[in-house]
């Protein structure tokens, strides 16, 4: 519990406090940013952390050992009305105060105060605040052996891949069939021979298959590959050892030379889609212009917008990257959500733009870092033109 960081963050959000409560275990950022024991409170407790001075520490006379490893000072109710109490200590009208709390849902992974303890707070006239760019910097913002670890990832992911293609071209050229489900459990044997962990084996499909996003391929029903067909794999996967930091990309490819013309546009504008994204995130950063998730989303769905393809958008522009391959930090999205927290520098998110039409999947994907000193890191391969297997 590093209180003074969190301090000096709330004086720069201009912010008197964060508040954490709990009850029963329900609010799963207090038990994990607080690392409570697997005893769960049967009476509501409450940690709060004040822009300047000690935290204090409001728990039941019946439970008063529950946050003995936290610092602050201790205040014990009896009741209701003592609760009430001990928290009229601590809260005063007009206090900005920073909670596990999200303005209309917009961002669910900080979202876990109950609607009516937020009610019971805002009866001492205080305002709730959004913990959710505080969140970040504690669970998203990396150090540099995690962005290390990262990048260590993805060269092995992109060996899997090369392993992949030429698993393919092998097959076709000596005449074997091959389909979906045998390339997938050929990754599969890939990728255990490799010192990488996957929450979930790769997303791909070929052809119309690789208009759904999340198709995967089954025993049945799997198309075979051969020559002119399209591919699109999503692959991610990060070390195993604790703190390592995902890997997650999308690319797509054309078996043999003869591209479909129609594949090919839509390609390009995909790529440039993400290009102007990546544009955009590096001039709010060199001009120090608030950068915020949703608007990355947004400005990319303008470009598809202007192309008449707005229709064929399935997805957010990409996700925030942690331990988790989805992880607690900002997310580019303003589709699925809005999710209206800053990209802060220490972050790694995919940006991975997508379009879907009736015949044609495109999904390009990479990961970008923001250094601590605002500039952009892309860790591995590009892709500009579709691969040729």
């Amino acid at each position: 519990m590093d209180i003074p960081k969190i301090q000096c963050l709330l004086n720069q959000y201009s912010l008197d406090g964060w508040l954490f409560t709990d009850f029963h275990g329900h609010d799963f950022i207090t038990r994990d940013f607080l690392n409570l024991t697997e005893r769960k409170c049967t009476r509501r407790l409450y940690y709060y952390i004040p822009a300047k001075g000690d935290p204090v520490k409001i728990l039941s006379a019946i439970e008063p050992l529950l946050l003995d490893h936290l610092p602050g000072k201790r205040l014990l109710y009896r009741g209701l009305s003592g609760q009430k109490e001990a928290l009229s200590q601590i809260l005063s009208p007009g206090m900005r105060m920073a909670c596990q709390y999200s303005p209309n849902g917009n961002v669910p992974v900080a979202s876990s105060m109950d609607a009516g303890l937020a009610e019971y707070l805002k009866a001492f006239g205080i305002s709730l605040i959004s913990s959710a760019d505080l969140l970040q910097h504690f669970g998203a913002v990396l150090t540099n052996a995690q962005v290390e670890s990262h990048g260590q990832a993805g060269i092995i992911i992109h060996r899997i891949l090369d392993r992949t293609f030429q698993w393919i071209r092998e097959n076709l050229n000596n005449g074997r069939y091959i389909d979906e489900w045998m390339l997938l459990n050929q990754m599969k044997a890939l990728i255990a021979a490799e010192p990488i962990y996957m929450d979930s084996p790769p997303f791909f499909g070929i052809d119309e298959h690789g208009c759904d996003p999340g198709y995967e391929p089954q025993e049945h029903g799997s198309k075979p590959i051969k020559e002119g067909c399209r591919l699109i794999i999503d692959i991610a996967g990060r070390l195993p050892q604790e703190d390592a930091i995902y890997y997650d990309v999308s690319w797509c490819m054309n078996v043999g030379p003869e591209i479909d013309p129609e594949y090919q546009r839509i390609f390009h504008i995909v790529k440039d889609a993400r290009a102007q994204a990546l544009s955009y995130i590096q001039d709010c950063l060199k001009n120090d212009l608030p950068l915020r998730g949703c608007d990355v989303d947004a400005f990319t769905q303008t470009i598809f917008q202007n192309q008449n393809l707005a229709p064929y958008i399935m997805h957010r522009t990409g996700h925030n990257i942690g331990h988790n391959c989805h992880g607690i930090g900002a997310n580019l999205d303003d589709y699925e959500t809005h999710d209206d927290r800053l990209l802060l520098p220490g972050t790694i998110f995919s940006m991975e733009p997508g379009i879907y039409t009736e015949n044609y999947g495109v999904r390009l994907e990479y990961d970008v870092h923001i250094t601590l000193d605002k500039q952009v890191r892309i860790y591995g391969p590009i892709q500009e033109e579709i691969l040729v297997v």
